[in-house]
């Protein structure tokens, strides 16, 4: 899976969609070409609570902060993140949900790369598996998310292999649940909105996370 999401959302349809308390001090500034590094609208459990939070997307382990070039994680792999040590007490204790529009992925054709921008076919606001880790502390820092993946559907694997993880309404009440996760919770929290995708070629000016702007979505010409 690629490192690129779209997400416009309304505090409205957040509310209505995730039955999460409002949280009007969001910014709900729209990113249609957004990438790790930014932050985001994530919905997870507080208490019994369903809580709207900010999070960054990507974390380096505790363990590697000091390594010099240390790799930031943006994905989880959905198979192994029960068992990764970076990834296995935020898949016990911090789930949550990543509300998005689409995203984008590249398929070599003709010796380049072609972006494509994807989602559930005729599905506006859909919902992704993450896990989350509070912020450092300090003063400034923000709590960090990642995605998790899964194996791409057969009618958008032509484009990349993997996708990220989508869960139904169901699946997502699950994911949010309080409490540890059993081994098998990604299981049940299947990938599924439909085996159906809505699926374009954009324009290569995707490739450059300085581009942010709805002309980004078009299907290219």
């Amino acid at each position: 899976m690629s490192g690129r999401i779209t997400q416009k959302l309304t505090l409205g349809t957040l509310v209505a969609k995730y039955g999460a308390r409002e949280h009007p001090e969001l910014d709900l500034t729209p990113r249609f070409n957004g990438c790790p590094g930014q932050d985001f609208v994530v919905v997870r459990t507080e208490g019994s609570e369903r809580r709207l939070a900010e999070l960054r997307w990507g974390r380096i382990p505790e363990w590697a902060a000091n390594q010099p070039g240390a790799r930031q994680l943006i994905n989880a792999r959905s198979e192994t993140v029960h068992a990764k040590t970076a990834f296995r007490a935020a898949f016990r204790e911090r789930r949550c949900v990543v509300p998005v529009n689409g995203w984008f992925e590249w398929r070599p054709e003709n010796g380049e790369k072609q972006p494509y921008w994807i989602r559930p076919e005729g599905v506006d606001v859909f919902s992704l598996a993450g896990i989350w880790e509070p912020g450092s502390g300090t003063p400034g820092s923000i709590g960090t998310f990642v995605i998790l993946t899964t194996a791409a559907a057969p009618t958008i694997a032509d484009i990349h292999h993997r996708q990220p993880h989508i869960l139904d309404d169901d699946a997502a009440g699950e994911w949010l649940r309080p409490g540890p996760a059993p081994v098998d919770a990604v299981t049940r929290a299947k990938k599924d909105c439909g085996s159906l995708y809505d699926r374009w070629p954009v324009s290569a000016l995707v490739n450059s996370p300085r581009n942010d702007s709805p002309a980004l979505l078009m299907p290219r010409q």
